[in-house]
């Protein structure tokens, strides 16, 4: 059994290799691989001959004409995260929503909008449950949000007697709501026959 041991293993390593080489369903001759293809290594010469041929695109961009009105454009530079956001603080502990996204701010909580002096920036769902009592969520659909469907009547005038801070979520998170344009109402046209 000792010896049967080390021939098993041996002929279990040739026989993938004696199958490939067996010809194939149908009388097919076994697919031989391809021969190595050997090509001369590349000198200096070829290589700056080759840069001749071919130029550097990079320099045939500075050739191109670039319109007076792109030149005087300013470069985008994006807001901070600050300037795009609402900060909710509570005492010293703060988070911050989208801009927009504060639907309704009551009288007596007008204190709670902006930056404390030693902030203590925690996430959104934290923030929320911790401060749950005085804020009231209200989700929206991602429609809406776009400006694209306003917000029902009955909501905006749930907000009138709310005490509360209501705060836009989408999917449980905050996000801005953009306000309600109407679509146009497309022009008539005279309907004009071809001859």
């Amino acid at each position: 059994m000792k010896r049967l041991f080390p021939i098993l293993i041996v002929a279990s390593q040739l026989l993938p290799v004696s199958a490939q080489l067996l010809p194939q369903r149908g009388g097919e001759a076994a697919q031989r691989p391809r021969p190595n293809v050997f090509r001369d290594a590349a000198t200096h010469d070829t290589i700056v001959e080759n840069r001749k041929v071919r130029p550097n695109p990079i320099s045939e961009l500075a050739s191109v004409e670039v319109p007076e009105e792109a030149k005087a454009a300013k470069a985008y530079k994006p807001q901070s995260l600050l300037a795009r956001s609402e900060v909710i603080k509570r005492g010293n502990v703060a988070t911050l929503v989208p801009k927009r996204a504060v639907l309704h701010v009551p009288a007596d909580l007008r204190g709670v909008l902006g930056m404390p002096e030693s902030p203590q920036l925690i996430n959104w769902a934290e923030f929320f449950l911790q401060n749950r009592s005085w804020i009231r969520t209200v989700e929206v659909t991602r429609n809406q949000a776009e400006g694209g469907e306003p917000l029902s009547e009955e909501l905006i005038k749930s907000f009138e007697d709310c005490r509360q801070l209501v705060v836009a979520t989408y999917q449980t998170g905050p996000i801005s709501v953009l306000p309600y344009v109407e679509p146009e109402e497309p022009t008539e046209t005279a309907n004009v026959e071809a001859p």
